[in-house]
C-alpha cells in the first residue's frame, strides 16, 4: 500500500496568515467591518455560506470589530481561514470560519485583504502571492501538530463537537459530549488530498503511523474526468442520486444472494466498478450514469480509508478513531460508508467519530500555536445566531466560537461528572421537538413587545429598536425552521439549547438585557416589602419560620417571565405574592422539605452553602434572601451564585450585589454578613436560563470547593436541567413546575412546588 500523503502544504498562522513553522507575528490591530450587506428587516435569512465568499444578508448592529489574529490552513484541495475578532462591547472575542478551493487562492487572499483593510499590521508574516498582495511574510507551523491541537481544543471546549453517524438509526447523528480524560489515545485519520493516520497519546506526543495516497484528491480527480461536475460539492451532490449496484459487482451478483458462511451480505461490494469491464466499450458511456459512477467511486475511496484506519487501530490497540478533513464535509454518504467500514471490521466494537468543525482543525491549531497561553486556556462557547454549513451536501452546521472571560471548569461538588447530563427531557421524539419549537415560536411576539416597551430610543449603529426587534424575530424564527427540518443541525436538540439560541440571537441584535426594565421594577417593588417580611419571619417559632421561608421561595419562583403560562398572568396583572402562594401545590412526591427541616432543627450547622439563584424581584428578595439570612444566623457562610450575563428576567451577579447593598440598608443582619464576607455573590459564568455544571466559572468553583450544601432554585436550573444531578454534599432543589410537558413527563401537575432534598 502506498503510504500516501497528508492533506496539503501546512497550516498558517499569525497576524496575517502562515503555512508552516516559524515565530508568531504580532497580532493585527485596527477595525474591520463584518459585513458590507444591508439590514433586511423583512426577513432574516440564516447564512449557510455554502460558497466561501457568501455572507449573511443581515447587517448586525455594532459590527465594528478589531481583527486580532488570522490563521490559514492551505491544503492541496482547500484553504481554510480562522480569524479572531474583538468587539468593544464584548469582554472576550469571537472565532470565525471560512473556506476556499485552493485553486482559487486569489479569492482567499482577497478575503484576507478585506479582513485586514484598515488594520495596519506590524511584523506580518506570509508567502509568495500573499506577500505580494498583502505585503506580509509567512509564519509556517507544523501541519500535524496544528491538526492535533485543533482537535484537542474543539473536543474539550465545544458542546456536541463529536458525533457518530448511522443512517439506519432515527437519530442518525449520535453526539459524544464527554470532554474528559478519555481523549487519549486516539487515531486521527485526516482525509485531504491524501490521507494521514496519526497516533496521538497526549497533548505533546504523536506520530504519523500510516496513510494512503487514495484520498479526497483521488476522488476529486477521477470524478473530474468521469463526470461533468465542476467542483467537489457538485460531485458530492450528484452522488446522492446514484446507485452503486449499477456499477459495482456485489456479492449477490456472484453468489445469487448472501454468503453467510463467511459473513457477507448480498449487498456487499465484491468489486468496485466490477460491472464496467464486462460491458462492451461502445456501450459504456451510455450505460453508466454519472451519479452511479460518483457514488461508486465515493464508496471505493471511503471503504479503503475505513479499512486502513481500522487495521491501524487494531495494530496499536486504539478504540477511538477520529475522521477529519474536507473530504468528509458532513456528507451523509461519506460518513455512513466510513462508519460502516469501521463497524464491519471491528464487529461493532469501534465507532467512527466525526467532528462538526472537521475541516478547520489545521487552521484552528495554527491559531492556537501563536495565541498567548492565557487565551489558549480561555473558555469558548458556540454561538449559532449566524451559521454556516461545511458544504451544500452536509448535515449540520457550525457557528462562531465566542471567548468568555470566565475560565470554565466542572463544578467541584458534582458527583460523577463523567456521566453527568445537564438536560432532563430527551427531545429525540419528533412530537416533543415540535412542541418546544412551536412554544418558542409563539413566544417570540412577547419578547419583541418587551424590547419595544423597555428599550425605546436605544438605537445601535443607526438601527432603530423596532428594526432590530423585527430582525431578531425573523432571525430566531429562521433558526426554528432549520431545526424543524434538521433537529440536530446545531448539536443535540435540547430545551437548554433552544433557550440559549434565543439569547444569542437577542444579543446579536444588540439586546444585551431585554428584561432590564422589568427586573428593575420588580426589584424596586419587592424591596419595599422586605423589611416587613423579615420582621414577620423573625417573630415566628423556628419550625414555622422554616415552613414560611419555603412557601416564599416557591411563591417567588412563580415570577418567571421565561414561562409562557406565567407570562400571561403577569401581563394581565393576575399574579401577586399572595395569589402566587395560593397557586403553588405541595404534592408529597416532590416534598422532601421535612427531611431538610429535621436536619436543621436537629442542630446541624452547614459550614458553607452555595445557592444557585433564579429570577429577579420577589423570587430573589422574598424567597432566597430570607433563607440565606437564616442559614447565616446558624453560622453558615453563604455563596449566592447568579448568572454572569443577563438571560430573561434572571438576576445577574452585578444586580444581586446592588440588591444586597439595598437590603443591607433595611436589615442590619444582612449588612453585617456582607461586610464580614460571609455573604458573597459569585458569577456562575453563565448567560442562560439553564445551568450546565460542567461549565462553572473558576471563581465559583473556588468558592464552592469547601461547601457542604448546594441549593439549586428555579425551573430552568432545577427542572429543565439538573433534575437528576447528584452531588457529593447535601443538595436541595427548589422550583415550581410551570410547563405542562415537563410536568407531565416527571409526574407533576402545573404549578406543583418541588423541594427535593438529597443527603450526601
Amino acid at each position: 500500500m502506498d503510504p500516501g500523503s497528508s492533506s496539503g502544504s501546512g497550516s498558517t498562522s499569525g497576524a496575517g496568515a502562515g503555512t508552516g513553522s516559524g515565530d508568531a507575528a504580532s497580532p493585527a490591530q485596527g477595525s474591520a467591518h463584518g459585513s458590507s450587506s444591508q439590514l433586511n428587516t423583512q426577513g432574516a435569512a440564516i447564512s449557510t455560506r455554502e460558497d466561501s465568499q457568501e455572507t449573511s444578508d443581515i447587517l448586525l448592529p455594532n459590527q465594528e470589530e478589531n481583527i486580532a489574529q488570522i490563521a490559514v490552513d492551505i491544503g492541496g484541495s482547500l484553504a481554510k481561514v480562522v480569524w479572531f475578532t474583538k468587539s468593544p462591547e464584548t469582554v472576550g472575542g469571537r472565532l470565525n470560519f471560512c473556506k476556499f478551493e485552493t485553486v482559487r487562492i486569489d479569492d482567499c487572499i482577497e478575503f484576507i485583504a478585506s479582513l485586514l483593510r484598515d488594520n495596519p499590521l506590524a511584523g506580518r508574516v506570509i508567502k509568495d502571492k500573499i506577500r505580494t498582495r498583502l505585503g506580509v511574510q509567512i509564519q509556517k507551523e507544523d501541519e500535524m501538530e496544528c491538526l492535533i491541537n485543533g482537535l484537542n481544543f474543539l473536543v474539550r471546549q465545544i458542546d456536541y463537537e463529536v458525533f457518530t453517524y448511522d443512517e439506519r438509526r432515527p437519530e442518525t447523528m449520535q453526539f459524544d459530549n464527554q470532554r474528559t480524560s478519555e481523549l487519549f489515545p486516539y487515531l486521527l485519520v485526516n482525509i485531504g488530498s491524501g490521507v494521514s493516520i496519526i497516533k496521538v497519546t497526549s497533548d505533546e506526543t504523536y506520530e504519523r503511523i500510516s496513510g494512503t495516497s487514495l484520498g479526497g484528491g483521488t476522488l476529486w480527480g477521477l470524478l473530474s474526468l468521469l463526470t461533468d461536475a465542476k467542483d467537489y460539492d457538485e460531485m458530492l451532490e450528484i452522488s446522492k442520486m446514484g446507485d452503486n449496484k449499477n456499477v459495482d459487482m456485489l456479492v449477490g451478483d456472484i453468489y445469487g444472494g448472501d454468503y453467510p458462511k463467511i459473513g457477507l451480505k448480498g449487498t456487499t461490494i465484491a468489486s468496485s466498478f466490477g460491472k464496467v469491464f464486462k460491458t462492451p466499450a461502445a456501450e459504456r458511456k451510455s450505460k453508466f450514469k454519472q451519479e452511479d459512477i460518483a457514488v461508486s467511486l465515493l464508496y471505493l475511496v471511503s471503504n479503503n480509508i475505513g479499512q486502513i484506519a481500522y487495521l491501524n487501530a487494531q495494530a496499536h490497540g486504539i478504540r477511538r478513531i477520529y475522521f477529519s478533513g474536507f473530504f468528509i464535509r458532513g456528507h451523509p454518504i461519506t460518513m455512513n460508508t466510513l462508519s460502516y467500514a469501521i463497524s464491519f471490521w471491528s464487529k461493532g466494537k469501534i465507532k467512527a467519530l466525526f467532528l462538526r468543525h472537521e475541516g478547520y482543525l489545521g487552521a484552528m491549531g495554527a491559531f492556537l500555536r501563536t495565541t498567548p497561553a492565557r487565551a489558549r486556556l480561555a473558555s469558548f462557547t458556540e454561538n449559532f445566531s449566524q451559521t454556516q454549513k461545511i458544504s451544500g451536501s452536509s448535515i449540520g452546521a457550525v457557528g462562531t466560537l465566542e471567548e468568555d472571560a470566565s475560565d470554565y471548569c466542572v463544578f467541584p461538588l458534582l458527583r460523577d461528572p463523567e456521566t453527568y447530563s445537564a438536560d432532563t427531557s430527551d427531545l429525540s421524539d419528533p412530537v416533543l421537538q415540535s412542541y418546544w419549537i412551536d412554544l418558542l415560536d409563539v413566544n417570540l411576539e412577547h419578547l419583541v413587545n418587551i424590547a419595544l416597551k423597555w428599550q425605546q430610543g436605544d438605537a445601535r449603529g443607526g438601527i432603530s429598536v423596532r428594526e432590530r426587534a423585527k430582525t431578531f424575530e425573523n432571525m430566531y424564527r429562521e433558526h426554528l425552521k432549520v431545526l424543524r427540518k434538521e433537529p440536530n443541525a446545531y448539536g443535540a436538540l435540547t430545551v437548554r439549547g433552544l433557550l440559549n439560541l434565543r439569547e444569542q440571537c437577542l444579543r446579536e441584535m444588540g439586546f444585551m438585557d431585554v428584561f432590564r426594565g422589568v427586573k428593575q421594577d420588580e426589584n424596586n417593588a419587592a424591596m419595599q416589602g422586605l423589611e416587613i417580611l423579615l420582621a414577620k419571619l423573625d417573630a415566628m417559632p423556628i419550625s414555622d419560620r422554616l415552613d414560611a421561608m419555603l412557601e416564599n421561595m416557591l411563591a417567588g419562583n412563580m415570577y418567571d417571565w421565561g414561562s409562557t403560562a406565567v407570562q400571561e398572568m403577569l401581563k394581565r396583572g393576575e399574579l401577586d405574592f399572595r395569589t402566587a402562594k395560593a397557586k403553588v401545590g405541595r404534592p408529597a412526591k416532590f416534598n422532601h422539605f421535612p427531611q431538610l427541616k429535621a436536619k436543621l432543627l436537629g442542630g446541624h450547622v452547614y459550614k458553607k452553602a452555595v445557592i444557585f439563584v433564579d429570577n429577579s424581584g420577589a423570587d430573589i428578595i422574598f424567597g432566597i434572601l430570607p433563607f440565606a439570612r437564616f442559614l447565616l444566623s446558624t453560622g453558615t457562610t453563604v455563596v449566592l451564585a447568579a448568572n454572569t450575563h443577563p438571560a430573561v428576567n434572571d438576576i445577574t451577579a452585578t444586580e444581586l450585589r446592588e440588591i444586597l447593598v439595598q437590603a443591607g440598608s433595611k436589615d442590619a443582619a444582612i449588612a453585617s454578613h456582607v461586610s464580614s464576607g460571609r455573604l458573597v455573590v459569585v458569577g456562575t459564568g453563565s448567560g442562560s436560563p439553564c445551568l450546565d455544571l460542567t461549565r462553572a466559572s473558576r471563581d465559583l468553583a473556588t468558592h464552592a470547593a469547601d461547601a457542604d450544601l448546594v441549593v439549586i432554585e428555579g425551573m430552568g436550573r432545577a427542572i429543565h436541567t439538573n433534575y437528576a444531578a447528584k452531588f457529593v454534599v447535601d443538595a436541595v432543589k427548589v422550583a415550581v413546575f410551570k410547563n405542562p410537558q415537563v410536568a407531565a413527563e416527571l409526574g407533576a401537575d402545573m404549578y406543583d412546588g418541588m423541594c427535593l432534598f438529597a443527603p450526601a
